[in-house]
């Protein structure tokens, strides 16, 4: 750990008096993240939101429409902009695309669905949040297409279908699993400020000129898409594309979907809110004998403080005490500082739900 510790001490050294590389470094960082979060969200999607009935039904020996029924295999709605996507696929179907029958055709249809529906989200962000956070959403969303596309799931053997077989063929397990990849995939691209795309665009915006959490937004925005999704299920699709499909029941129920897929989006959001610390805020009360330790601190944090006179109750020396509110990811840093200047600093942190008041944000790029 010490050696660890010490080549990272000197990396940080270096590109923090090599500005060039430092940026290539973070672009590659912030490229690996993006990479993993589309990936992540495409498994996950595959495996448990959106499975392929037909391939998961045979590796039970299902080869009728009853038996895969009876593997309690349901299409579940997703969020966002795969939300939507979904509902346009719901309207093609029942318009009488039966093309969509063969799974490769259908995989393709949706991911470029998905695609088309971000493009004008993203020109929103362009132009309206930040080029950066645009670009990095725009990647995420085109290699999350990628992935869906490539991943193989129509034979049996495939370890997509293989994973949905061990671990969804129960609908609680796979909004369980496809929650969890969801949030995790939503929060590793909140973590280099940008998003998996979607009306996380929009959500995280707002959560930024509001400053509360992503999750929240989100919930509401899903929250008409899942309705949607719920009511173009109760519209009967024609029995042999149904047939084709294995598993697309032709009147789903609607309560379970809409059921379901809200304990999805709840899941989603927990996992998003505890990953992502972007908005969550503490309260530093700092105790020290050093007064300049608060001029230290407004030197290196971008966040005003409050010093108060007081004196200690057992010593009876002159102490100060420093009021501040900060980002959670900025209370290490503060703490670091502090111990820095004043070894015997003494500091409590207190976790807050909102502020009001001037406090700033860091601009999205």
């Amino acid at each position: 750990m010490y050696y660890f510790k010490k080549f990272k001490k000197k990396v940080i050294d270096y590109l923090f008096d090599h500005p060039v590389q430092k940026d290539i470094m973070d672009n590659f960082y912030c490229l690996l993240v993006t990479a993993l979060s589309s990936f992540v969200f495409a498994f996950g999607f595959k495996a448990f939101i959106q499975p392929n009935y037909a391939a998961v039904a045979a590796i039970d020996g299902a080869d009728s429409l009853e038996m895969v029924e009876g593997l309690n295999i349901k299409t579940l709605a997703s969020c966002g902009a795969s939300g939507l996507s979904q509902v346009v696929l719901s309207i093609i179907k029942i318009c009488g695309g039966t093309y969509l029958t063969d799974n490769t055709l259908l995989d393709v249809t949706y991911w470029c669905l998905y695609l088309g529906i971000n493009i004008p989200l993203f020109l929103l962000a362009f132009f309206k949040v930040g080029k950066r956070f645009a670009i990095y959403s725009l990647i995420n969303v085109g290699l999350a297409s990628v992935f869906g596309i490539i991943l193989p799931n129509s034979s049996p053997n495939d370890f997509i279908n293989q994973v949905t077989y061990a671990l969804g063929q129960d609908i609680v397990s796979r909004v369980l699993f496809g929650g969890l990849c969801t949030g995790i995939a939503s929060a590793l691209a909140y973590h280099i400020e940008s998003t998996a795309g979607g009306t996380d665009i929009i959500a995280y915006y707002i959560s930024e000129k509001k400053s509360v959490q992503v999750g929240k937004w989100s919930a509401l925005f899903n929250l008409i898409i899942v309705s949607t999704y719920s009511i173009l299920s109760t519209i009967p699709i024609d029995k042999a594309f149904a047939e084709a499909e294995m598993g697309v029941v032709a009147m789903p129920s609607a309560l379970v979907i809409f059921l379901f897929t809200l304990f999805y989006m709840v899941l989603v959001t927990l996992v998003v809110d505890t990953i992502n610390i972007q908005n969550k805020k503490v309260e530093l009360q700092i105790m020290t004998s050093n007064y300049n330790l608060s001029n230290v601190v407004l030197a290196n944090i971008p966040h005003g403080c409050t010093v108060l006179d007081a004196k200690g109750g057992y010593t009876g020396k002159q102490l100060y005490i420093i009021y501040m509110t900060v980002r959670k990811k900025e209370a290490k840093q503060v703490v670091k500082i502090c111990r820095k200047v004043d070894p015997n600093v003494f500091i409590n942190v207190m976790p807050m739900d909102q502020v009001y008041g001037r406090f700033y944000r860091k601009p999205i790029k």
